[in-house]
């Protein structure tokens, strides 16, 4: 940014270099959010407060505020399915965890595209896939995406960008719902399915309490 400050002051192109400097802002913007972000989802309280959240209204929410993001791509977010049941947790960390995984979803779909959203559910679990039409991730690397700051070398980094900690956060954030989060290569794309137990009746969510306690 340095360099791009003494180059608008110097070239006379101060276009370009104002232009990079942009970037580079909000590159940091970027970075700096998602580690306040992390740290929170690291913190000791992160499920204080928990609560009997309804998932489905959850991605509905988030689906809503990430249509434009999409729309700006000329992509649409296909949803089906629905869940009914409730989980006892934290509301905001089950909605980072859903919206990171939907936004990494729409940035590497290609533009003009579709995000697939399928919602199901079962007696004691609620799962969320999300798949893009992306150019996938090399096998060796579908664990380690989730790990904090990795970065595929292939096309999918190039296309995408960001800080490398949103997967992370997703992932952390689920764990701490006694969930899992996956992802595998969907041929084209790459397929992301989050599982997270859930509570469905006052009994059951008590149990969960005493075991997450």
């Amino acid at each position: 940014m340095k360099f791009a400050t003494k180059l608008a002051r110097t070239s006379a192109d101060s276009k370009c270099a104002l232009d990079r400097i942009e970037r580079d802002v909000d590159r940091i913007t970027s970075l700096v959010a998602d580690i306040i972000e992390i740290n929170f989802v690291e913190g000791d309280s992160a499920l204080e407060n928990t609560q009997l959240v309804r998932v489905g209204k959850i991605v509905d929410e988030v689906v809503q505020d990430a249509t434009v993001e999409a729309q700006f791509r000329g992509c649409t977010i296909k949803v089906t399915g629905q869940i009914a049941g409730q989980v006892l947790g934290n509301r905001e960390l089950l909605r980072r965890a859903i919206e990171n995984v939907l936004r990494n979803g729409i940035r590497y779909t290609p533009e003009n595209s579709e995000i697939h959203l399928t919602m199901m559910e079962d007696p004691s679990h609620a799962m969320i896939t999300v798949r893009d039409f992306g150019p996938g991730v090399p096998e060796e690397s579908l664990t380690r995406i989730f790990d904090p700051f990795f970065r595929v070398e292939e096309a999918r980094d190039a296309m995408g960008g960001g800080s490398g900690l949103g997967l992370s956060i997703a992932k952390r954030a689920v764990q701490l719902h006694r969930g899992t989060i996956v992802a595998e290569n969907a041929t084209p794309g790459l397929r992301m399915r989050i599982t997270i137990p859930l509570a469905t009746t006052p009994t059951q969510a008590l149990n969960v309490a005493l075991r997450t306690s």
